[in-house]
């Protein structure tokens, strides 16, 4: 490594500074000696168009700079009561269900014929009367009761052709005898 600087042999040697002071923190002021409130920010400046309208301060007495960041108070509406559902909607609802939840048995073709039968009548209720809701509920139960009814013809088709076409229960071994 080189030195761009090289002492003169008579000279004196460089200044080097006298070591800094060491300078321990003094412990932290006690929670008393603190401010009760906090400092308030300086004021912001505002800038002013031509043609623009002066800038006051609103009645509570808040600067303008700090009335530009009052929290926006949302708009209320007034309360309204919801609309009653429709008893029979909810009928053919209840009907729909158990019909296929008791797909196996008899009770699914009665359930289902009367979720069809309520839910039709729920929806012209609805439609004569717009007060009243349950739209959504009276369609649900005429799905579930026409793909009940549905299901049910089609396996009765079936169970038919099945017994008069195939194994011992076709009509040439019945009238075989």
């Amino acid at each position: 490594m080189s030195e761009n600087h090289i002492p003169s042999p008579g000279a004196e040697p460089p200044f080097t500074p006298p070591p800094l002071p060491v300078r321990i923190p003094a412990a932290p002021a006690s929670a008393a000696a603190l401010p009760a409130y906090p400092m308030q920010p300086p004021p912001q400046p505002t800038q002013s168009y031509p043609g623009a309208p002066p800038t006051y301060a609103p009645p509570g007495g808040l600067p303008p700079a700090q009335a530009a960041y009052a929290p926006y108070a949302a708009p209320t509406y007034p309360a309204v009561a919801p609309r009653p559902t429709s008893g029979l909607a909810v009928a053919a609802l209840i009907c729909g269900i158990a019909g296929v939840v008791l797909f196996w048995a008899l009770i699914p073709v009665l359930a289902s014929i009367a979720a069809v039968i309520t839910g039709h009548m729920a929806l012209g209720q609805i439609k004569r009367d717009p007060g009243i809701g349950g739209r959504g509920l009276a369609i649900a139960g005429l799905i579930l009761g026409y793909a009940v009814i549905a299901l049910s013809a089609i396996t009765l088709v079936g169970t038919i052709i099945s017994f008069l076409f195939v194994g011992a229960f076709s009509l040439p071994f019945l009238f075989s005898t």
